[in-house]
C-alpha cells in the first residue's frame, strides 16, 4: 500500500475493525491544513481517524478517504484548568497518556485506544460509566472544522450551537473536523477493581444501579442457553493509595487484526473462553488507570478468533420499564434458536437521547456473535432487532452493521427531524460513508 502523502490519491482496500464491509476506495493522506481545501467542492469525501470503526463508518467504495493520521498533534495545554487542544486525528490512547503524566483524564475514553479524537466525537462516544460522566459530548468544549463550501468554521455550545451539536453523533456529515477542545478531569492513578457474580442480566441490571457512582462499571455475561445471562458485575474505585503492584502491560490494540483461518467461536470454543472470562472478572486489584480505561488490549485473540468472516455486535439500550419484559423474550428466543453468542456484554445510561447518539435511561446490552452465516444466526439477529424495537430500544449506530434502512424509523421517533438536522449542512450528500449511506442518512 502506498503510504503517499498529500493530495495524491492512493487506491487502497478498506475494511471494518468487525471486518462486515470492505471497499477499494481512493484514499488521499494530507499532511498539510492546504491539502485539506484541495479537493473540489462538490467531491465525495468522507474523514478517516483511527481505522477502527466497527461498520465503515470512515470509507466508502466512490468517496474520497481523507485520512488526518497526519493530524495527530497536542497544540495546546492548561495544567490549571485542565483544557486540551488537540488535532482530530490525535488518538485517544496517546491523549490518555499524555493527561494522566500531568494529573489529569478524559472521563469518557472508548474501548479501542486507536481512536481518533475525531472519531470520538464523531460517534460521541460512551466510556466505562456513562450513567455518571455521559457521552463523548460532555467534555468538548470546541470544534474546529472544514466545510467544503463553508471553509473554516469555529463551533462551540455558544458559536453556531446548532452545528456544534450535530457533529456529535454525526458520522462525518456536518464537516471534516480539525481539532477540538477538551475538557478534563482530575485523574485516578490507578483503580481498585472488584466482581459481583451475576445469575441474570436481571440481577445485573439491579448490581449495575446499585453501583451507579462508580467511575468504572459494566458486566460480562454468558450468552448461552441454559446458562444465558450468567456473569460478573466488574467496578473500579479509585485507588487511594495509587500503587498497583504487579500488572502486566499490553501494547495497544491494532487497526486491524489478523484473523485466524477459521472461528474459534463455536459451540466449544464459546464455552472455553465463557468460563475463562468468568474466571477473570472475579481477579481483584489495583491496576493502572491506563490499563482499566483499555481493557480490549488484552482481547486481541478473542477478535481474532472470529475468523474471516469477522463479527457482529449488536447493543441496545433498553428503557428501565422494559427491560425485564425484554431480557425474558430473548432468552425465549436464544433457548428456541440456540445462536452463537461469545459474550454479552452490560453498561448502565442516565443520558437524555439526542438526534442518533447512543444515550437514554437505561441498560444497555451489546451482544457479540460471528458474522451471521448460519440461518440459525441470521434468524436471531432478526428477532433481537424486532424485539428491541417492541421494548423501545434504541440501537447504537456505530457498532451493528446488520441494521438497515428500513428499521432506523422504527428505532427513532424524531427519525425524519434527525435526518435532516444532520443534511442540513451537507445537502449535497458531500460527506458520505459505507455506513451512513446502508442506514439512509
Amino acid at each position: 500500500m502506498s503510504r503517499k502523502r498529500g493530495f495524491a490519491l492512493a487506491e487502497t482496500q478498506l475494511a471494518s475493525f468487525d471486518r462486515s464491509t470492505t471497499a477499494r476506495c481512493h484514499v488521499q493522506r494530507p499532511d498539510r491544513y492546504r491539502l485539506l481545501e484541495a479537493l473540489p467542492a462538490d467531491a465525495r469525501r468522507i474523514t478517516r481517524g483511527g481505522g477502527v470503526s466497527f461498520v465503515g463508518a470512515s470509507f466508502a467504495h466512490d468517496s474520497v478517504v481523507q485520512e488526518m493520521g497526519a493530524f495527530d498533534r497536542l497544540l495546546e495545554f492548561d495544567p490549571e484548568q485542565g483544557r486540551l487542544t488537540v488535532e482530530a486525528g490525535a488518538r485517544i490512547g496517546d491523549v490518555t497518556r499524555f493527561a494522566l503524566s500531568r494529573g489529569w483524564m478524559l472521563p469518557v475514553v472508548p474501548g479501542h485506544p486507536r481512536a481518533s479524537i475525531g472519531g470520538c466525537i464523531a460517534a460521541d462516544v460512551h466510556g466505562k460509566n456513562p450513567a455518571r460522566d455521559g457521552t463523548f459530548r460532555q467534555h468538548v468544549e470546541g470544534i474546529e472544522l472544514f466545510d467544503a463550501q463553508a471553509g473554516w468554521v469555529q463551533l462551540g455550545p455558544n458559536q453556531d450551537a446548532d452545528h456544534f451539536a450535530a457533529c456529535f453523533a454525526g458520522f462525518g456529515i456536518p464537516g471534516l473536523m480539525v481539532r477540538a477542545r477538551l475538557r478534563l478531569v482530575p485523574a485516578a492513578q490507578a483503580y481498585s477493581l472488584r466482581s459481583i457474580a451475576v445469575a441474570n442480566l436481571v440481577e445485573a441490571a439491579e448490581v449495575l444501579r446499585s453501583h451507579a457512582n462508580a467511575p468504572l462499571l459494566y458486566g460480562w455475561h454468558d450468552g448461552r442457553a441454559g446458562r444465558f445471562g450468567r456473569g460478573a458485575i466488574r467496578f473500579g474505585l479509585e485507588a487511594k493509595d495509587g500503587t498497583t503492584g504487579k500488572h502486566r502491560t499490553y501494547p495497544d490494540l491494532p487497526e486491524t487484526i489478523a484473523p485466524w483461518p477459521i472461528t474459534a467461536w463455536n459451540r466449544i470454543g464459546i464455552a472455553a473462553m465463557n468460563r475463562w472470562v468468568r474466571h477473570r472478572q472475579f481477579v481483584a486489584g489495583q491496576v493502572p488507570t491506563a490499563a482499566a480505561l483499555f481493557p480490549l488490549n488484552e482481547a486481541r485473540r478473542y477478535f481474532a478468533g472470529f475468523g474471516k468472516h469477522g463479527m457482529n455486535e449488536a447493543q441496545w439500550l433498553l428503557p428501565h420499564a422494559s427491560y425485564a419484559e425484554f431480557v425474558a423474550a430473548l432468552e425465549a428466543e436464544v433457548r428456541r434458536l440456540r445462536p452463537r453468542i461469545s459474550l454479552i456484554a452490560s453498561k448502565l445510561f442516565e443520558g437524555k437521547p439526542t438526534g442518533f447518539s447512543f444515550d437514554g435511561s437505561g441498560i444497555a446490552l451489546a451482544i457479540q456473535m460471528p458474522q451471521p452465516r448460519q440461518r440459525e444466526q441470521a434468524a436471531f439477529i432478526e428477532s433481537l432487532t424486532e424485539l428491541a424495537i417492541i421494548h423501545g430500544g434504541r440501537p447504537n449506530l456505530i457498532k451493528d452493521s446488520s441494521l438497515q434502512a428500513a428499521t432506523l424509523p422504527r428505532c427513532f421517533a424524531d427519525f425524519d427531524n434527525a435526518r435532516n438536522a444532520l443534511r442540513r449542512f451537507d445537502p449535497a450528500h458531500a460527506q458520505e460513508s459505507a455506513m451512513t449511506r446502508r442506514l439512509g442518512l
